[in-house]
């Protein structure tokens, strides 16, 4: 009778012991996820605009997942070397300039709109 009560307490105290070790796994995973996902490198805006020969140069900003599509009004006054620097691949058809930012697709497109905005 005491061999059985010994079994079975130490049964409930491993069962125990492996839902807390999935729970403190599972807490793990979700705290580096949001570390990970801070760790975002910087973009300059303003360098950005710069590169594209300012706010001026560019109309009608338009997101499509991580692309920003625009259209150029002056071609020449786009600055290629500063783009590849921020780490911005552009690419060119006609006037229409696709920009692939990975990360802050969403905070450039806000950005660009707003300094729009200030210039009218």
């Amino acid at each position: 009778m005491i061999y059985l009560t010994t079994i079975t307490s130490t049964f409930y105290i491993m069962i125990g012991l492996g839902l807390f070790l999935i729970f403190s796994l599972i807490l793990t995973f979700i705290l580096l996820k949001k570390k990970e996902e801070k760790k975002l490198p910087a973009l300059d805006f303003d360098e950005l605009i710069l590169s594209l020969g300012g706010i001026e140069n560019i109309r009608d900003p338009k997101r499509e997942h991580q692309r920003i599509k625009m259209q150029v009004t002056d071609v020449k006054k786009i600055n290629a070397h500063s783009l590849k620097n921020l780490g911005i691949p552009a690419f060119l058809k006609g006037k229409e300039l696709t920009l692939l930012i990975k990360h802050h697709t969403k905070d450039v497109l806000s950005y660009l709109s707003e300094r729009q905005k200030e210039g009218l």
